[in-house]
C-alpha cells in the first residue's frame, strides 16, 4: 500500500492572521475576566462600590510610596493587579477593543481601557520653601488601566432640583416706582 499525502492550503494573508488573533484574544480575555478581573470586581462590590478602576502592573513592578505623602491623584482608590501576561495583552489596541466589546456584552458601562502613567517609587523628597510642607516627587511608569461601572440607573440625574416657591407680599402703593438695589446695604427690621 502506498501512503497518500494530503496538504491543506490555508490562505496566508494578514487579514486571516488578524481574524485568528481576534478569536484568540477573545478567548484569552474571557479567561482573564473570569480568573483575574471578576474577583477584583467582587471585592469592590463588597464595599458597596458600583464602579472600579484597575491598573495592571508587571509581576516585578515595585510600589514604594511615602506613607506621609502618597500620590495625590486618587491612587488609593485604584486596585493594583500584578500580572505581566495581562499587561502584555492590553499592549495592543485591537485587544483593548475586544476586551471593551466583551465587557459591554456583559452589561458593564462607562468602560475605559487605556495606558496611563502610574506612580511607582519616590524620585525625591523636597520641602517647599514658602510653606515648609514636604513634597514627594514620584517616578511614573506607563501601565494599562481598566475603568468600568455596573451602576443600574446611570441615566438618573444626580443634581438636586430646587423649586421656586411663590411668596405673596404686600407692596406699599408708594413703592411702585422703586428699583431693586444691588450691593451691600444694611438690613433694617420693620
Amino acid at each position: 500500500m502506498e501512503a497518500v499525502e494530503f496538504t491543506f492550503c490555508l490562505p496566508f494573508t494578514g487579514d486571516f492572521l488578524h481574524e485568528l488573533s481576534n478569536e484568540g484574544a477573545r478567548r484569552q480575555f474571557e479567561r482573564y475576566l473570569q480568573d483575574i478581573l471578576l474577583p477584583v470586581m467582587v471585592e469592590y462590590t463588597g464595599k458597596g462600590e458600583r464602579e472600579c478602576h484597575v491598573v495592571i502592573l508587571l509581576d516585578d513592578d515595585t510600589i514604594d510610596w511615602d506613607e506621609q505623602c502618597p500620590p495625590s491623584a486618587g491612587e488609593e482608590h485604584i486596585k493594583r493587579v500584578y500580572n505581566s501576561e495581562l499587561n502584555r495583552y492590553f499592549k495592543y489596541f485591537e485587544n483593548r477593543d475586544i476586551a471593551k466589546e466583551i465587557l459591554q456584552e456583559k452589561g458593564l458601562k462607562k468602560i475605559r481601557i487605556g495606558v496611563e502613567g502610574y506612580p511607582t517609587t519616590k524620585a525625591k523628597t523636597r520641602v517647599k520653601p514658602n510653606t515648609g510642607r514636604t513634597e514627594v516627587v514620584y517616578n511614573y511608569v506607563q501601565r494599562p488601566f481598566l475603568r468600568m461601572s455596573w451602576e443600574k440607573e446611570e441615566a438618573k440625574s444626580r443634581h438636586v432640583d430646587f423649586t421656586c416657591v411663590n411668596i405673596k407680599t404686600d407692596i406699599a402703593p408708594d413703592a411702585e416706582g422703586a428699583t431693586l438695589a444691588t450691593g451691600p446695604e444694611e438690613e433694617t427690621d420693620s
